[in-house]
């Protein structure tokens, strides 16, 4: 079974950089699936969600998205590589973009129920 097993989150000053450890050969999945972090800055925000999905071959729909606004930015110039297991991915993050905080980072397939969802939490 394909499953995300680490993750990591790097916010710096005008970008963060996110990496995703998966188990399983994520390029050979019947599905289309979504690589995805949530970041949350304390009880009140900010929160954004930054990911990619990949479909037929291929990564497409780079985004982040932004709770409290409740919109979608897509960023196709953020160019996600897999290195061996691990999936790696830089996005731009404004000064909205919460400097400390928690996140969470997804592995979601397409799925009817999407029952093979698997996550890995952790604080920055």
């Amino acid at each position: 079974m394909t499953r995300l097993i680490d993750a990591t989150m790097n916010r710096r000053a005008h970008d963060v950089a996110f990496t995703w450890k998966v188990e399983g050969d994520l390029e050979v999945a019947a599905s289309p699936w979504l690589l995805s972090f949530d970041v949350i800055g304390g009880e009140d925000g900010p929160a954004h969600q930054f990911g990619f999905r990949f479909r037929d071959g291929k990564v497409e729909e780079r985004f982040y998205f932004d709770f409290v606004e409740g919109m979608n930015y897509y960023v196709p110039e953020v160019r996600p590589h897999r290195l061996g297991d691990t999936w790696k991915a830089v996005f731009p993050a404004s000064d909205e973009v919460a400097r400390d905080g928690k996140w969470r980072a997804a592995l979601s397939f397409d799925e009817p129920d999407n029952s093979n969802e698997s996550n890995v939490e952790g604080t920055f």
